[in-house]
């Protein structure tokens, strides 16, 4: 019975000690590689895949050197760090979070911002498809790492443990490296424009169109114009505020001619999603630090659809153009012009010819 005892005490040291060695082993693999940059930067002998919006973010705002910040939705996926540093003189990093909501956004912009004292531009996009909501809305198909946010150590076991970190991610941190190749750029990371399909056909194949149209105008509400001011102040205004050292670069995306046909003129919400941008720009250029521009009203972009692959995204040779003219202080929004520049939006997509879109024949523009 007592040799029985020895040797099931044996094996039970032997499995402890091989599982502590393990989790030794893999979980300190985990944290000097640290593929989502959660204790430091990139190691120069090593070449990272970055390539994972809401798990490396954090750790690029935390421990990266930088000035500036690229941040928003997809609208701002294809943009070029090198091509904004350029234009605006600065050493960016580039955030971007896939459809994320006005809070996501505004939560990276404030951690960066408590992470590096040295920030002097904010650049970020402001859906109006996601401006009428709540100010607490948060996108919850999206993964949301909250263990590599915050500042508990203990939960960081979620990330030094993780099987699929390392099997997956730590993986090819060695692989890339093995295979010869570079971290990932900048420019490179979460550019996606390469890999699709642009143009009518493509665009046209990504929704379909409303067969009854509504004659009555929604009208923005005063519930609506709640949420607006409340998701602005929260979510955009406030950070400004507190940081009159740094210029935010706020932007309006321009969306394609068919978004304005099938999002907003089919379903009687034009005049409700204008008055929301009108209320938008009215809150946001009352911030002296914020520098606030649009481009609906460049519709030899917009009414292009072989700039678009989708109602929505636009080519990254737009993207680079958006760059270049608000580094130039094209196409910016003022008090003084605000209202032309909204009556002249309004009336042209109110007169468009929607139907020309999906003939044979389809002009650039009227």
């Amino acid at each position: 019975m007592k040799q029985s005892e020895a040797k099931y005490k044996r094996w039970l040291g032997l499995t402890l000690g091989f599982t502590a060695a393990g989790l030794v082993f893999f979980g300190g693999l985990t944290a000097v590689v640290d593929p989502f940059f959660h204790f430091h930067k990139p190691l120069s002998g090593l070449a990272y895949p970055i390539d994972s919006e809401r798990y490396q973010n954090d750790g690029i705002s935390r421990h990266f050197t930088y000035d500036a910040v690229i941040t928003g939705t997809s609208m701002t996926e294809n943009f070029k760090a090198s091509q904004f540093d350029s234009l605006f003189g600065t050493n960016s990093i580039k955030i971007p979070f896939g459809g994320a909501t006005y809070k996501e956004v505004d939560q990276a912009v404030r951690r960066a911002i408590s992470y590096n004292p040295d920030i002097k531009i904010v650049l970020r996009s402001l859906d109006g498809s996601f401006l009428i909501q709540d100010k607490d809305t948060w996108n919850e198909t999206a993964p949301r790492p909250d263990y590599l946010y915050d500042e508990n150590p203990f939960n960081d076991v979620n990330y030094i443990w993780n099987k699929e970190v390392i099997f997956g991610n730590v993986k090819s941190v060695f692989a890339r490296t093995e295979a010869g190749e570079k971290t990932t750029t900048f420019d490179q990371y979460m550019n996606w424009a390469p890999e699709k399909e642009w143009g009518k056909e493509a665009v046209l194949r990504t929704y379909s169109r409303p067969e009854e149209r509504f004659v009555r105008e929604n009208p923005l509400t005063e519930e609506d114009a709640r949420m607006v001011r409340e998701n602005l102040e929260q979510n955009v205004i406030a950070a400004a505020r507190e940081n009159p050292e740094i210029t935010f670069y706020c932007f309006f995306p321009p969306y394609s001619v068919a978004y304005w046909d099938s999002e907003l003129a089919a379903k009687g919400d034009m005049g409700r999603q204008i008055e929301a941008l009108r209320l938008a720009a009215s809150l946001l250029l009352e911030v002296d630090n914020i520098r606030l521009f649009a481009f609906d009203d460049q519709t030899q972009i917009t009414c292009n659809l072989d700039n678009y692959m989708d109602v929505l995204h636009y080519s990254e040779a737009v993207g680079d153009q958006l760059l270049v003219w608000m580094a130039a202080g094209e196409h910016r929004l003022t008090r003084e012009n605000m209202d032309a520049y909204f009556e002249k939006v309004e009336a042209f997509y109110r007169g468009y010819d929607y139907e020309g879109i999906y003939t044979e024949e389809n002009a650039d523009t009227q």
